[in-house]
């Protein structure tokens, strides 16, 4: 998406052209060359299915699926279940909440036919994007007509049972009985839009086998396989082999976005970099003092194919190379320089793959940073030129000539050594060195051949020979000779091989000169991958000795390795140049002590003209990339040469424009530099160029959303050691949004090179975070002094470039990260933390914006409970203390919020952990905390803006609960007002809290009964519960009638409201009456305004919770003693209530219904004693006496017993029709 939010298409990489798809016959239908399958058409994986208009609808229905749902509609681990997925399974259905519009999109998308798909005018005119789409007319497609018609029913028809039923609006005619109109996608768009689409359930029926019919999944697979193997092939030159019982024909699935070649190339079984008419074995006719007349198309068809090999996709090298660790498959196509035998392995894990990396060096270097390739052109794969030549003795196939005895090859190599030491003619000679040419493709052969006289005669005629032709040849024939060879033998050394490879790259024919490179270049790296010292300097993989031979006899001369640089110079032939770039690159793979061989002032200049040149073909120039690369890897101290001959700014805006190649070889050159900046004296000034570059840190940001795994994992340390290197930039990366959520994404990454990267980059940007901490109240403290002119200076422009209080942000966002977190706040970083808001203690200029911002970072830090529990001597004896001197006098109200919701946060935790708790030392602390830091403060909190006065009783709540704070601490006439003023306001805005703190006031001994009469709250404490009750606020029911409960106490008497809890038979003691009339002149005085909510007391005691029907009944009792006429009146009201409550109560508690019988039995009593005139209901009444007739029978005694009272005073009451 562009940031401007508009949507961009773009990775036409696998798109194939319609004029590519129509050039071959109709029933002879190429597979797909390249695709990802989790978004390919099951037609696709058909042997005649071709790329259409059908197939890209069904890509867009994955693409929007994965949009909606996170992943595609079909995945798999392995290819053959992706597969079988794909052409069986019905659409995994979308969740319920999905428009039915867009339901039905995809479903028409995903139809598993693709005459059945929805089509391009169906597409534009879908309901689903509200507005039609302008449409424009499709070119034809006969391809895929005639893919249609030649079956005769579609290969999926039988599933077309789970396709929705597209239903048009009105119904759209479709012309089909098996075939496709051909002109539906190209023609004008129908007139009939596609509206109003009703989606229909789909029928999941049992998949059937038949939808497999001319699928062969297992073949697909196999090729697949084969493919992958020779892609890592092509970038494990020289590496060893490994073992695997992975199954040889099953492709891991690794990702969503995996790519497979499903193409069966005849030419890609032949040996890599085919070099064309360049290569001398197609020369046999040629005359000695005859010229090649098309040389210079030759040399420019062969940089020019070069290019497929030096640009092969990150992402593809990524897979293969994670891979490497398990896949090896037995192929013959396999160059024989991939399976090596009797090697002195010493094989590392693979990195990206397994433990972390111990400094940051090691973290952002990947498999592919040191990808070798082979420097020696291999032969043409031309029949032609693999037909055995005409020979002056029997030729033997290479297998027939590994097998030869001893004396039976000494025999036949001395006719070869005949063949081109004697009187033969040069066309003869040719053939020879043919035939040992198609000899060297086999490996064994080639050692055999390398290390036997074959060889010392070769070098000789390389030296001697006046014919041109015929040293060109010999210069390739010992080049393949020795890329093939898996054992060069110490004689070899002293053959005067170097010498005569010298002398070749001195002669002026180009062609003689160009392979000679490319053969001595072969020769280098070999001696390159024999010393056991690379293995102290490399922590990637690792090039193993061929064999058992010690390489202490491979002496290279300086001479050899000052020719090979020199062949860099510009002027050179661009195909020797090639070749000595390739061969700079592969030794620079095998650590410092080749890589220093080659560090030199020249070599450097060299490449880096070459990397910077526009003539140059684009792989070239990334080869030479890659040598620098490699360079500042292995001999840090030459970075600084790289950087006077291409700047960190040009090198960076690669990144931005170039190509993925490109971008990966500029961030490894990048990072070194970074890196090792301390041996780079212009560091500074190198990053300092960077910021007039408005599209750096967007474009950074970008490729560490969508870029390859491996370019994500690199950006990510560029970004964290160029902000370590300069914390300017630190702002313009973490407080990006876009950033920290990328991260956050990326640090889901359990292994891999990503989750590498990840760890190091994350690891190293919480490393910064104490630094910064420093230097801001280094930075404050100099403000305070008067020494700086405060952070909103230094934030308006660069006049204090040296403060750093506007980075304080940084650590802001990133505890806004999931990934920082638990990183960032550490014991120091707390102390310092103490130790900047002690500093906000006294003012200074600028102090408000800072403080809301450490206020923030101490919220966020105190979310994570483990921070709290862990430090929370600090917060106690530190961080809470300057909280509440912040608070003091603070203007700020959103600061004033902040510092008492930090203070009950951190102790919420603390009170919630027993381990704490249960420390004296602990306790003896928060109620410290709590007399000197939070009560003083209170009456402030009570009357502050809300949230404040919230949070306040909260916290007050859990104190006096946990015994840090005695209700005698706040009993005071104001406190205590300001607790009951909720009942003042809206209800609605009452909270738990407040009733708890209230409930704790009115049962507290030292409450003085006065000063709750004087409060007159008894009738909104009765409306609160009327409220409570009617919205089914079940969170407050039971402290609000607890809180109703202890003010009715106040008139009974604590003990005597026990006594009459358990025994309601109480209410009708005479004596036991006239002991609580004495308290009842002491109660509080409104408490008879109760009476009048007896009915939800009573609707509250039919509750399903036990434990509200007990407080509830246990009020009614303890009202009718507390307030005997108000209750009486309000009980006999609401008689109806009472006979349905007794009635719920019948089958359940015997203990709340016993309670409800004696009360009414004492109301009865009350009415005829007082004189009172009611409106008794007399059918309510009758249903009384009616249940009271039968608890009369109760097994129950007690219950028994209260019926029978109840019996009794209800024959007394009058009745009143």
């Amino acid at each position: 998406m562009h940031e401007a939010l508009f949507y961009q298409l773009c990775d036409f990489g696998l798109a194939r052209r319609l004029k590519d798809i129509e050039k071959t016959n109709p029933g002879d239908v190429p597979q797909p060359m390249r695709g990802t399958p989790c978004y390919m058409a099951p037609e696709l994986f058909r042997e005649a299915g071709v790329h259409s208009y059908a197939s890209d609808f069904w890509a867009l229905g994955c693409v929007l699926y994965e949009c909606y749902t996170g992943r595609p509609p079909f995945v798999g681990r392995e290819f053959t279940q992706l597969v079988k997925s794909i052409i069986l399974d019905p659409t995994p259905p979308l969740s319920d909440n999905s428009s039915r519009s867009f339901q039905n999109l995809i479903d028409c998308l995903l139809m598993k036919d693709p005459a059945e798909r929805l089509q391009w005018s169906e597409l534009c005119d879908h309901n689903f994007w509200k507005t039609s789409i302008p449409m424009i007319s499709l070119p034809p497609q006969p391809a895929f007509d005639n893919m249609i018609e030649l079956s005769a029913t579609p290969y999926l028809a039988e599933r077309n049972g789970d396709k929705p039923s597209r239903q048009l609006t009105p119904p759209k005619h479709r012309e089909y009985s098996g075939l496709r109109r051909k002109d539906e996608n190209s023609t004008k768009p129908s007139m009939t839009p596609v509206k109003n689409v009703q989606s229909v359930k789909k029928n999941c029926g049992k998949p059937k086998a038949e939808g497999f019919k001319g699928v062969n999944i297992l073949r697909m697979s196999r090729i697949a396989k084969l493919n992958l193997q020779r892609e890592r092939d092509k970038e494990n030159y020289r590496r060893p082999p490994t073992e695997t019982t992975e199954n040889e024909t099953e492709v891991n699935i690794d990702n969503n976005d995996m790519e497979l070649d499903f193409g069966e190339n005849p030419e890609a079984d032949a040996p890599d970099d085919t070099y064309g008419s360049d290569n001398p074995g197609s020369a046999g006719n040629e005359k000695p003092q005859s010229t090649d007349a098309n040389e210079e198309n030759c040399m420019a068809n062969q940089v020019d194919m070069l290019t497929d090999e030096g640009s092969v996709k990150p992402d593809i090298m990524v897979k293969t190379e994670q891979n490497s660790c398990s896949d090896n498959l037995d192929v013959e196509a396999t160059p024989p320089s991939s399976t090596r035998k009797a090697q002195r392995a010493k094989v590392t894990p693979c990195p990206g793959t397994g433990s972390e990396p111990s400094n940051i060096f090691e973290a952002f270097w990947h498999p592919t940073d040191l990808a070798v390739k082979p420097v020696m052109p291999s032969r043409k794969a031309d029949k032609a030129v693999d037909m055995v030549p005409t020979l002056p003795f029997e030729a033997l196939t290479a297998s027939d000539y590994i097998k030869l005895p001893l004396e039976q090859m000494n025999a036949f190599n001395s006719q070869i050594l005949q063949s081109l030491s004697g009187t033969y003619q040069v066309s003869e000679k040719q053939n020879t060195i043919r035939y040992l040419e198609m000899l060297s493709m086999n490996s064994d052969a080639a050692n055999k051949i390398t290390n036997g006289p074959i060889m010392l005669l070769l070098i000789k005629m390389l030296r001697l020979s006046k014919t041109s032709v015929l040293r060109v040849q010999i210069a390739s024939l010992m080049g393949l000779l020795i890329r093939y060879s898996t054992a060069l033998d110490v004689e070899l050394a002293s053959s005067g091989i170097f010498n005569a490879l010298s002398d070749g790259l001195r002669d002026k024919h180009d062609k003689l000169r160009r392979f000679c490179m490319a053969t001595l270049g072969e020769l280098l790296f070999y001696i390159s991958t024999q010393s056991d010292q690379d293995t102290k300097e490399i922590n990637t993989q690792e090039y193993p000795l061929k064999d058992n031979r010690s390489a202490t006899s491979w002496q290279v001369p300086s001479a050899v390795i000052a020719l090979v640089s020199s062949i860099l110079r510009k002027g050179e032939d661009d195909l020797a140049q090639l070749y000595a770039l390739r061969t700079v690159d592969n030794i620079c793979s095998q650590g410092t002590e080749w890589t220093s061989r080659f560090a030199s002032q020249d070599a450097i200049g060299h490449l880096c003209y070459i990397y910077k040149a526009t003539g140059k073909q684009e792989s070239t120039r990334l080869i030479a990339g890659s040598c620098l690369a490699r360079l500042s890897r292995f001999s840090p101290s030459c970075i600084h040469l790289i950087l006077e001959k291409i700047s960190f700014k040009d090198i960076a805006c690669t990144l931005i424009k170039g190509n993925t190649r490109e971008q990966q070889i500029s961030l490894n050159i990048l990072n070194s530099a970074l890196v090792n900046s301390h041996t780079v004296t212009s560091m500074n000034r190198y990053i300092l160029s960077l910021s007039d570059d408005k599209q750096l840190v967007p474009g950074l940001i970008s490729l560490i959303e969508q870029g390859t795994d491996v370019l994500r994992g690199k950006t990510l340390l560029f970004v964290a050691l160029l902000c370590k290197n300069s914390r300017r930039w630190l702002p313009h990366f973490f407080c990006n949004a876009k950033l920290i959520s990328a991260v956050d994404r990326l640090g889901k990454e359990k292994e891999g090179f990503i989750h590498q990267c990840t760890e190091a980059f994350v690891q190293l940007v919480a490393s910064l975070v104490p630094g910064i901490l420093d230097t801001v109240s280094s930075d404050i403290q100099q403000v305070m002094v008067g020494k700086r002119h405060g952070p909103v200076t230094a934030l308006a422009g660069r006049a204090h470039p040296k403060s750093t209080i506007h980075l304080f942000p940084v650590i802001l966002h990133l505890l806004g990260s999931a990934s920082f977190k638990h990183r960032v706040v550490t014991g120091h970083v707390l102390l310092q933390l103490a130790n900047l808001i002690k500093i906000l203690e006294a003012p200074f200029q600028a102090r408000d914006d800072f403080q809301m911002t450490l206020l923030r970072v101490l919220e966020a830090a105190t979310e994570e409970p483990s921070v709290i529990l862990n430090e929370h001597t600090v917060f106690m004896s530190r961080i809470i203390p300057s909280l509440s001197v912040l608070y003091k006098g603070n203007k700020d109200g959103d600061a004033r919020f902040l510092c008492l919701k930090i203070l009950a946060d951190v102790m919420i935790v603390i009170f919630s952990d027993s381990s704490l708790t249960s420390d004296e030392q602990t306790i003896t602390d928060l109620k410290s905390i709590s007399q000197r830091h939070f009560l003083p403060l209170y009456p402030s909190f009570a009357e502050d803006e809300d949230p404040i006065p919230i949070y306040a009783q909260k916290l007050l709540v859990m104190l006096m609960e946990h015994g840090c704070v005695k209700v005698s601490d706040i009993l005071h006439k104001a406190t205590v007002s300001q607790c009951f003023e909720f009942l003042l306001g809206d209800l609605s805005n009452a909270n738990v809290s407040n009733v708890k703190l209230c409930f704790a006031l009115v049962s507290a001994p030292e409450m003085d009964t006065y000063i709750l009469s004087q409060l007159q709250v008894v009738r909104r404490i009765g409306n609160l519960l009327e409220f409570v009750a009617a919205k089914d606020m079940d969170d407050f029911l039971e402290p609000t009638l607890e809180l109703c409960r202890a003010f009715i106490i106040r008139g009974t008497g604590s003990n005597r409201s026990v006594a009459l809890s358990k025994n309601p038979a109480l209410l009708l003691d005479s004596a036991f009456s006239m002991s609580i009339a004495v308290d009842q002149q002491t109660c509080v005085m409104d408490i008879c305004d109760f009476g009048g909510n007896m009915g939800i007391f009573l609707e509250l005691v039919g509750n399903s919770d036990p434990q509200i029907s007990d407080l509830a009944s246990d009020c009614v009792v303890l009202l009718l003693k507390a307030a005997p006429r108000e209750a009486t009146v309000g009980l006999l009201t609401s008689l109806p209530k009472l006979s349905t409550v007794m009635d719920l109560l019948k089958h359940d508690s015997h203990r709340c219904l016993i309670r409800l019988l004696y009360g009414l039995a004492f109301s009865c009593r009350q009415y005829l004693a007082q004189g009172m005139i009611l409106s008794i209901s007399v059918p309510a009444l009758m249903r009384v006496e009616a249940l009271v007739s039968v608890f009369k029978g109760s097994n129950d005694s007690l219950l028994a017993d209260a019926a029978s009272y109840l019996s009794a005073e209800l024959q007394r009451l009058p009745r009143c029709g």
